[in-house]
């Protein structure tokens, strides 16, 4: 018996893992995925501009993404893992999207070939956690690593504009940026950044604030209350994303007020610190 599942949510058509403790749960439950982050991400993009989503998952974001940039922007979704992969392909088709490039590559500092975990399918899982390691393990698939740079500024011969790079990946987000210089100082897009590895958070902020960049922390929690399905029960309770909202400086936008105390002053601090 398959363990995916396809139904109709607030964004769309979705196929899901029924057994994934995350991504697959929120869905059967909420009809939605962290879609706090979805509303903010939509305000800092217009509806004809580009955006590079790595770690696309099976596309609970691209899809509101992509449609608010029906008017002429473009989505790139680049997911690695073949399991998430493979359902990423079959929601961007059933929501008949056009505007959404997908890519199986992991992004990192610097190009070549790495591995990834695949999930038991008839065990629990979150299917989000899938990472990238150097050495080959039991249960484990090749992929090919580029960077950010590769793609987009050397190979790229249609260079087009981007305005967001939204990145969860696990803990390879310093590494991505790395990766990444040229195209982030020619186009200074907003950066959308997991945040929650202890072990590279000084590092990551430092490295963006020699970039220009002003950061803010955002902490959505996973359950919404005005969620799709209109469910009134917590089954996340206490759990958070560790994100963080990156703005060039030379970026002009408004705040509201209740950003400047998620403002990041010092490297040393992270919300998970205790």
């Amino acid at each position: 018996m398959s363990n995916i599942k396809k139904q109709i949510f607030k964004h769309g058509v979705f196929s899901y893992y029924t057994n994934d403790e995350y991504i697959g749960k929120s869905l059967s439950e909420y009809g939605e995925w962290s879609e706090t982050e979805v509303v903010l991400l939509k305000k800092l993009v217009k509806d004809n501009e580009n955006i590079i989503e790595i770690g696309s998952n099976i596309g609970t974001h691209t899809i509101p993404l992509a449609k608010h940039v029906l008017n002429g922007g473009l989505v790139y979704a680049i997911e690695p893992q073949s399991q998430n992969y493979k359902l990423l392909l079959e929601n961007i088709k059933d929501n008949k999207l056009k505007n959404v490039k997908i890519l199986k590559l992991a992004i990192s500092s610097k190009q070549g070939e790495a591995y990834m975990n695949i999930f038991n399918e008839n065990m629990i899982n979150n299917y989000g956690d899938s990472k990238i390691f150097e050495n080959n393990f039991q249960n484990s698939e090749s992929v090919t690593v580029k960077t950010l740079d590769q793609l987009f500024y050397v190979d790229n011969k249609k260079k087009k504009p981007i305005k967001l790079i939204k990145c969860d990946a696990q803990g390879q987000e310093l590494n991505i940026i790395l990766g990444s210089r040229k195209i982030i100082d020619t186009y200074k897009p907003f950066l959308y950044l997991e945040n929650d590895e202890l072990n590279t958070s000084k590092t990551l902020i430092e490295k963006l604030k020699g970039m220009g960049y002003i950061m803010f922390w955002h902490l959505p929690p996973l359950y919404n209350p005005n969620n799709f399905l209109k469910n009134r029960k917590n089954i996340f309770p206490k759990i958070i994303s560790c994100n963080m909202l990156c703005i060039h400086q030379s970026t002009e936008i408004k705040l509201s007020e209740d950003w400047k105390k998620f403002k990041i002053k010092n490297s040393d601090d992270h919300p998970f610190k205790k």
